[in-house]
């Protein structure tokens, strides 16, 4: 055990590294004795004598594994070899390591970037965090606490560290300006986000990924032809740009493109998976469904053999399992509920693709509607109550039958509705907020907590439909059930399940609609949502055609916004017909649920 080596790769022996007692660790002056050999140990790195440097560095840390220079080297050298095991190691430890605020701050921040910069950014968080409260006033570190903010999804947070960040450089800076603009995008405060850009790349006009995100920007406001030509310029200046060229072929199937996005792309054999996934949705609007399911599949094998994507699914069940046996109806009938706030909530529920998208966009072109997308979800609030309350969520709750805590309900009502307001979605004229955070399903009882009475509408769509949809899409889901077809039908199937478990213990205003029907007859549907909801205004004329001006903040899905079709509705069957065996795997899964939506009785 002794002479073991360490099972994260970073040469050390075990009981100096992952292992090690903290406590036999010497003292800085004892480690202090090694800083000449420490010394010799950079300068051999900072010549790339790499091979020496890490061997001086191993030696050095077996006596003394707290020397902060020497894990330094070590974790650069391991991160230089692609020994992500040991980088992540040895550069938390470094991160972790006691000593001056201000050598810690910088520890954590830079180990923040590393992992920023491999998208890991909830991993990031803790360090991020740790760097801005050790260095309040280093520009680098709000600047990439903003990034992981915003990344994560808090993006109100983001643009307020971004701003810092700004604030201390004392000057206009091109990447922070770019990544602001980006937080902006997401928001869907469009305008400003274009004007950040402009001057973003206007500082640094080098900025490829800035470019790429104005065109996004241009793109969601409908100047698609706009787009079309910002792209093609900036393909002219980088053509071998693959991320501008996937923005590209994007563009190409949002407008129907499929022949033109396919000859973009070319061969596929060097094709990585995102790439692989839009050479599958252009078969698929070219009805061409053994390339499009080949094309997907061998994506999806890519994704599971090249970084071990794989549906996780126990954490969410864990968490499911508890919430279902927390909000019944017992235990939830005596808790105290918020009064009515300032404007109404429309949650719309549906599984990724069902149609949810399609239909906010439908009713934000109703006057007093705007489109609130995923803007501050209901999830956010349940780490809120847990310090509110004392205790773990949802348990927690239980203290508002006791004293003062019945006024929970309202200050978590507020915190909900206070970031719709900064991002200027509650607005004179305002009476009802669309929300359709995809996690709003696992937080129903909270909602019914906080809006008693509040319009819930379901969007469904046939089960079949919905699982071909989502694997063609590179988008990630939770406990990563995009990695194949079994995973979704899983995925869809504890969604069914909690809706079915809350509507049977809550009582939910609650308003099914199918997508299908969505699309045949959108004036018909939107108009049976607007009576339970009880609103009396009258559809615009040209509701179908889907393209009525909507006031900024402006969801990125409106990007999408085209006239109501039903080309995708009941597509599973071509499939089916072509491909009998595609989805035998997960058909014992989803068909009691697809008898359970009545799809069966319409012959599907």
């Amino acid at each position: 055990m002794q002479d073991e080596l360490c099972p994260c790769g970073s040469g050390l022996r075990q009981v100096r590294c992952c292992a090690a007692d903290v406590a036999q660790w010497p003292g800085e002056e004892a480690a202090a004795l090694l800083d000449d050999k420490a010394a010799e140990a950079t300068k051999l790195f900072n010549e790339k004598q790499h091979g020496g440097a890490e061997a001086l560095a191993v030696k050095i840390l077996d006596a003394a594994p707290n020397h902060r220079a020497v894990l330094r080297v070590l974790f650069e050298i391991r991160h230089a070899q692609k020994r992500i095991k040991a980088a992540d190691a040895l550069g938390a430890r470094l991160a972790r390591l006691p000593g001056p605020q201000a050598v810690r701050a910088l520890a954590n921040g830079q180990f923040a970037q590393y992992l920023v910069a491999q998208g890991r950014y909830r991993e990031a968080l803790p360090f991020a965090t740790a760097a801005v409260k050790g260095a309040p006033k280093s520009a680098q570190a709000q600047h990439v606490l903003g990034v992981v903010f915003t990344e994560t999804g808090a993006v109100l947070a983001g643009e307020r560290h971004y701003r810092q960040a700004l604030a201390l450089l004392g000057g206009e800076d091109g990447m922070v300006l770019g990544n602001l603009a980006w937080n902006l995008k997401l928001q869907g405060r469009l305008s400003e986000a274009e004007a950040l850009y402009g001057k973003a790349l206007a500082l640094r006009p080098d900025n490829v990924r800035g470019t790429g995100g104005l065109v996004q920007v241009v793109f969601t406001k409908g100047e698609r032809a706009r787009a079309d030509a910002l792209l093609d310029e900036a393909l002219a200046r980088w053509p071998q740009d693959r991320l501008l060229r996937l923005l590209k072929v994007m563009a190409d199937l949002a407008c129907q493109r499929p022949q033109a996005a396919l000859e973009r792309l070319g061969p596929p054999e060097n094709q990585a998976p995102p790439e692989l996934l839009a050479r599958g949705q252009a078969f698929m609007q070219l009805g061409q469904m053994q390339e499009a399911i080949s094309a997907i599949a061998t994506a999806r094998t890519m994704q599971r053999e090249r970084i071990g994507l794989a549906y996780q699914p126990a954490a969410l069940i864990a968490q499911m399992e508890r919430d279902k046996a927390y909000f019944t109806a017992d235990r939830v009938r005596p808790l105290p509920r918020a009064e009515a706030g300032g404007f109404t909530p429309v949650f719309l529920l549906g599984f990724p693709r069902a149609g949810s998208s399609l239909l906010e966009q439908l009713l934000a072109q109703i006057p007093g509607f705007a489109p609130g997308d995923e803007a501050a979800p209901v999830a956010a609030l349940t780490p809120a109550a847990a310090g509110l309350l004392g205790g773990e969520y949802p348990e927690c709750l239980d203290e508002m039958l006791v004293g003062e805590a019945e006024y929970a309900p309202e200050r978590l009502r507020e915190m909900y509705e206070a970031p719709r307001r900064a991002m200027g979605l509650a607005r004179p004229g305002v009476h009802f907020i669309t929300d359709r955070t995809a996690s709003n399903v696992w937080h129903l009882g909270l909602i019914k907590l906080l809006y008693p009475e509040v319009p819930i509408i379901h969007v469904l769509r046939h089960p079949y439909d919905l699982v071909l949809s989502n694997i063609a899409q590179d988008r990630k889901l939770e406990a990563n059930a995009q990695a194949g077809l079994p995973g979704l039908a899983r995925y869809f199937a504890l969604h069914a399940e909690m809706i079915r478990h809350c509507r049977g213990q809550l009582t939910l205003r609650y308003l099914p609609v199918r997508y299908e029907e969505l699309v045949a007859n959108p004036n018909a549907v939107v108009r049976r949502v607007l009576d339970f909801i009880g609103v009396e205004a009258a559809l615009p004329e040209s509701l179908a055609a889907n393209a009525l001006p909507v006031a900024e903040p402006l969801p990125a899905h409106f990007a999408g916004r085209a006239a109501v079709h039903s080309r995708a509705a009941w597509r599973f069957k071509q499939y089916h017909a072509a491909l009998p065996n595609l989805f035998a795997e997960v058909a014992p899964i989803l068909d009691p649920w697809v008898r359970a939506f009545g799809y069966e009785e319409q012959g599907a």
